[in-house]
């Protein structure tokens, strides 16, 4: 019989390409993953996998056995689901991954709310941004992951997950008290010549501030990275440069003039991501439904705003 763990663990060779990837991704050592590998070729009969010495290539039999594999791990986790739903309860342990602003806004206070629903329910929490809370949902140690999406940089498709959508967020223009254009909404064209306070390389939120720059017909000079918006708050009132957030930033306290941001216009969409096949577990299934109703009863105009 095929080991589910085993297929999860060819699944995400074939996702990230590398064994030392896909080992990150699962938090497992690579000699792990390789040893997992070797078994699972074993219990087929046939090679998965041709290594080099930097990389691994699915062999034909390997790229079907990763399609079958989705299909099966989905309908485990939909099997196991919905025997779960026949007690009629909603009880047992879900683990929920957010991301900060999201905790502050909407997810904290939609697991005060479930909670109360339902008392023998038991909610755990961590924070993880969406580049490591989407292969540990993948990969089993969380059961809903929020995460978002930004405009101009479309997520992959994650096989594997279902996807909720909650909300979508504007984003705001960060400006240094006194600054020219401090007045009104601003244009990313008009901010060309600025130094830009922006996260790290792979965030998305850089990835769009350098895609809508690029866009405009510039480079934008960097002079500030950080994954917090609120230390990129903090840099714009010391008069490092310019940046962006997401309307429900906290920045209450620092000194600095939040506009608009139009020409483009940008939005991020907030979403949770559970395993495919798993949404209709009781217990996943009513954190999802309190997650969507406390998003919604935010609405667009109702999002927090948590200004200087």
């Amino acid at each position: 019989m095929l080991n589910t763990t085993r297929l999860r663990v060819l699944r995400e060779v074939a996702a990230r390409g590398t064994i030392v990837a896909a080992a990150e991704a699962l938090y497992l050592t690579p000699p792990a993953i390789s040893h997992q590998l070797k078994v699972l070729e074993q219990e087929v009969g046939v090679p998965l996998l041709e290594r080099t010495a930097r990389s691994v290539r699915l062999t034909e039999a390997g790229k079907r056995l990763v399609e079958h594999a989705e299909t099966i791990l989905a309908a485990c986790e939909e099997a196991y689901a919905d025997v779960r739903a026949y007690s009629g309860q909603v009880t047992g342990r879900v683990r929920l991954s957010t991301f900060q602003t999201a905790a502050q806004s909407f997810a904290l206070p939609a697991v005060a709310r479930v909670l109360e629903q339902y008392p023998l329910l038991d909610v755990v929490i961590c924070e993880l941004e969406p580049a490591r809370a989407i292969p540990a949902l993948k990969s089993g140690q969380i059961d809903i992951a929020l995460s978002h999406e930004w405009d101009f940089v479309p997520r992959a498709d994650e096989t594997g997950l279902d996807r909720y959508d909650l909300m979508r967020e504007p984003i705001q223009a960060l400006l240094p008290k006194g600054h020219p254009l401090a007045s009104g909404a601003v244009r990313i064209g008009d901010l060309a010549e600025e130094d830009w306070c922006v996260a790290t390389e792979s965030a998305a939120s850089r990835q769009a501030v350098e895609r809508i720059a690029h866009a405009a017909g510039f480079e934008p000079h960097i002079v500030l990275e950080s994954n917090y918006f609120r230390a990129i708050g903090s840099a714009v009132e010391a008069g490092l440069g310019v940046g962006i957030a997401p309307l429900m930033t906290d920045l209450r306290g620092l000194d600095i003039v939040v506009q608009p941001l139009i020409e483009p216009e940008m939005e991020r969409r907030v979403f949770a991501a559970v395993r495919k096949g798993s949404g209709g577990d009781p217990a996943l299934a009513a954190v999802l439904r309190t997650l969507a109703s406390v998003a919604e009863s935010l609405g667009p105009e109702g999002l927090p705003q948590f200004r200087p």
